[in-house]
């Protein structure tokens, strides 16, 4: 049984189309396509539905599905481990790395974990913390950075780094900032409905951020009139900073520059900043080695 077929067929499902599963893994869809149907020939049945842009899994495809995803999870375990025992030659570690802190984190301390492994060929992936943790469970990354509350954890394992609050960010000189602190550290308490009036810039629907946010807005008793939504946190406090509106922003996000006040909310809203491996997966030295730095740097940066 070939695995490079077998990701092939995995990576169908995870895209639900045929002609995106393809382009990922640079075949033609003719070559992929005549993969899937010398496979469901050999087993005697169909392993999807097959759709226009939503191909679904068959009950045969589930439980091909699953065992396939198992048999990738033993062989990336059995080559770290002997990668471990090994200790010599290249070795790959492919880590996901949310948008805009997961770059600058990954900056800031690879070059500590590149000084002490040197062997070790880092895979940086920039993507959506809920894409991200399908690529964890599939194999397809090692280590992922990630920010959520408890409710959001999936299947992984979450190692934990740091504690984040949700602070709201109001322009300093609008009215409604007497009372805010231009320090996010020394920020005092008041209650989001005072901002009802007020346009915010929201952070965009797949965001884990927006589950926490939102029903904030609900308990307060207005739904917010939306400047527009982003992914972007950094876009948030500029659009603050220009005095257009009001944000919910992470803690190290709230910049101390004297053009933005900032508020703690009655609830005190926070979500988890965590490293997710898979569930049952082989983590060796240079993985742990690698949790290790992160929580560092974000203890730092969270103080």
């Amino acid at each position: 049984m070939d695995l490079h077929h077998i990701e092939n067929i995995v990576c169908i499902a995870e895209e639900k189309s045929i002609t995106r599963a393809a382009e990922k893994r640079f075949l033609t869809q003719s070559a992929l396509n005549q993969q899937l149907q010398k496979l469901e020939e050999e087993l005697g049945t169909s392993l999807f539905v097959r759709t226009r842009g939503n191909w679904q899994p068959t009950e045969a495809g589930e439980v091909y599905l699953a065992a396939a995803r198992e048999m990738l999870k033993l062989r990336q375990n059995a080559y770290l481990e002997i990668a471990d025992i090994a200790a010599s030659g290249e070795r790959r570690m492919a880590v996901g790395l949310i948008p805009e802190r997961g770059v600058e984190m990954f900056t800031s301390i690879y070059p500590a974990f590149h000084h002490r492994f040197p062997g070790v060929r880092v895979e940086p992936h920039e993507c959506a913390v809920s894409d991200m943790q399908k690529m964890i469970e599939s194999g397809q990354l090692t280590l992922g950075l990630a920010t959520l509350t408890e409710d959001q954890m999936g299947e992984s394992v979450y190692h934990e780094l740091a504690e984040e609050e949700i602070l709201l960010a109001v322009p300093r000189e609008h009215p409604l900032s007497k009372g805010g602190s231009e320090d996010p550290k020394t920020a005092g308490e008041t209650e989001l409905s005072r901002f009802a009036e007020v346009p915010f810039v929201r952070i965009y629907q797949r965001s884990t951020l927006f589950d926490i946010t939102e029903p904030l807005f609900a308990r307060a008793g207005f739904e917010p009139k939306v400047l527009f939504s982003t992914a972007s946190n950094i876009s948030k406090y500029r659009i603050v900073e220009s005095g257009m509106g009001c944000a919910l922003l992470p803690a190290t996000y709230a910049y101390a520059r004297g053009t933005v006040c900032y508020f703690r909310l009655p609830e005190h809203p926070f979500w988890k900043i965590t490293m997710c491996s898979r569930n049952g997966g082989f983590l060796g030295e240079p993985e742990r080695a690698y949790i290790d730095l992160c929580r560092a740097y974000w203890q730092e940066k969270t103080k």
